[in-house]
């Protein structure tokens, strides 16, 4: 009888916890979260047109060059700002894998952080706000043109369009 005692009372303990447990205790996938800066690559005579990039590699800025994203044909990526400082500088390499034909660009984006309160479990999310950029492109690098699509990076929408 003691034996079967000790078998139900943890079970009991277990569906005891979940069923207390509310919505703000658990952060779901689907909850936003601090959004990442999406751009969309485009063909530059017909800005249009998506234009996949070839042989691209993204690097943070910092002590080590961060590699950030990396990939042999995208047509959009997604970048995580610094929710710490109000500015993001990324290097931009296109022909990556090949170090004679590297094309590099920086561009270094500047913001305002704000953050709001999600729930419980999620804690907080950065919001960016006032967006704007420089970059160090010149008419022979593989970045012909750069267009800033909103100030404010909030959800998962395209933020930024690059053509080349």
């Amino acid at each position: 009888m003691r034996r079967w005692f000790y078998k139900v009372i943890p079970v009991v303990l277990l569906v005891m916890f979940f069923w207390s447990c509310t919505k703000d205790d658990l952060c779901s996938g689907e909850t936003p979260t601090t959004p990442l800066l999406t751009i969309e690559f485009l063909d530059y005579t017909d800005r249009t047109t998506p234009k996949p990039t070839t042989d691209l590699a993204v690097r943070l800025r910092d002590t080590d060059s961060t590699l950030v994203f990396a990939s042999v044909s995208e047509v959009s990526l997604s970048l995580p700002l610094d929710t710490e400082a109000d500015q993001s500088l990324f290097y931009f390499i296109d022909q990556a894998s090949s170090p004679e034909q590297l094309d590099v660009v920086e561009i270094d984006f500047f913001y305002q952080r704000q953050d709001q309160y999600v729930n419980r479990a999620c804690a907080f999310k950065t919001v960016y706000t006032n967006m704007a950029f420089e970059s160090d492109q010149n008419p022979l690098s593989w970045i012909r043109d750069i267009e800033l699509l909103t100030p404010t990076v909030e959800d998962a929408s395209v933020h930024m369009y690059i053509y080349h």
